[in-house]
C-alpha cells in the first residue's frame, strides 16, 4: 500500500499561509486573501479578522446545510466556522503557491457572524495537520484514492464509517468522499485513515474501481464547487492539475 507523503510540503504551505495572514497586508485589513496553488482557496476578512474560508478542495456551507433544512442563525453561524476551519485544514494539506491580498471585497455563499482571529485559525489548522500526521496511516485528501478491503468485518460500523465505504470506489480521495457525502474533509480523512489501519480500506492505484459488496455505492463521481466560488473561480488563482490525454 502506497500513502502520498504530506510532510515535504505541509510545512511549507502552512507556513505561507500564516505568513500571508498574520503580515502587514492583512493586519485590520478588509479584503480577500487569494490562495494560490492546489486546490487553493479565499480567506475573506473584515478589519482583519477572517469572516470567511473557501476552497475548491473542500464543501461549503452550503453543502454541508443541504439536508439540514431551515436551520437559525447561530446554527448556521456553527456552520460556517466549520466550513471556514475545513478550508483552511484543506488548503494547507494541499500545495500552497503564493498568496495575494486585495482590498476587494467578494461575495460569499455564508460568513460567519462574528470574526476569527487569524491566529486562533491557524492554531486550529495547525492542531488538525498535526493530528493527521501523527496517524499511523496518514492520507492525502487530495491524492489517495481509498477502496473497501473485500473479506473485511462490516458489523457494527457506525454510519460515518457506513458512508465513506459506500462512496469509496477506488476513483474517490477522502476529499471526493466529503463532497459526495455532505461533510467536512477533516472528519471524513480521519476516519478513513483510521479505516485503513483496521483493514477496512485500502490505498489503490487511480485506474481501479473496487465496490463494497455488502454498501451501494454512489456512482456519480461529479463534485460539485461551493456555490460561492462556481462563478467566480478564475484559472489564474485555482489551479486544476492537467488531464492526462488518454
Amino acid at each position: 500500500m502506497r500513502v502520498t507523503p504530506l510532510k515535504s510540503g505541509t510545512q511549507f504551505s502552512f507556513d505561507l499561509l500564516a505568513g500571508a495572514l498574520t503580515g502587514r497586508d492583512a493586519a485590520r485589513a478588509t479584503g480577500t486573501l487569494h490562495v494560490l496553488g492546489n486546490p487553493g482557496g479565499r480567506i475573506h476578512l473584515r478589519d482583519g479578522g477572517v469572516v470567511c474560508a473557501e476552497s475548491p478542495g473542500s464543501p461549503g456551507p452550503d453543502a454541508l446545510t443541504g439536508t439540514r433544512g431551515r436551520i437559525g442563525e447561530t446554527e448556521l453561524h456553527v456552520v460556517a466556522m466549520m466550513a471556514t476551519h475545513d478550508a483552511a485544514f484543506t488548503v494547507v494539506a494541499g500545495d500552497v503557491e503564493d498568496c495575494v491580498f486585495t482590498p476587494q471585497t467578494l461575495d460569499t455563499a455564508v460568513a460567519m457572524s462574528a470574526a476569527v482571529d487569524p491566529v486562533r485559525l491557524l492554531q486550529e489548522t495547525s492542531r488538525r495537520i498535526t493530528s493527521l500526521l501523527a496517524l499511523p496511516c496518514p492520507l492525502s485528501p487530495h491524492h489517495d484514492r481509498v477502496a473497501p478491503v473485500h473479506g473485511a468485518d462490516l458489523h457494527d460500523l457506525s454510519r460515518l464509517r457506513e458512508e465513506i465505504l459506500a462512496h469509496a470506489t477506488g476513483r474517490r480521495t477522502t476529499r471526493d468522499i466529503a463532497f459526495a457525502s455532505g461533510r467536512s474533509v477533516y472528519p471524513v480523512t480521519i476516519e478513513a485513515c483510521r479505516m485503513v489501519a483496521d483493514g477496512l480500506l485500502t490505498v489503490v492505484p487511480a485506474t481501479t474501481v473496487i465496490a463494497s459488496p455488502r454498501l451501494p455505492v454512489c456512482e456519480d463521481d461529479d463534485v460539485p464547487l461551493p456555490r460561492s466560488l462556481r462563478h467566480q473561480l478564475l484559472p489564474k488563482l485555482f489551479k486544476q492539475p492537467e488531464k492526462k490525454k488518454p
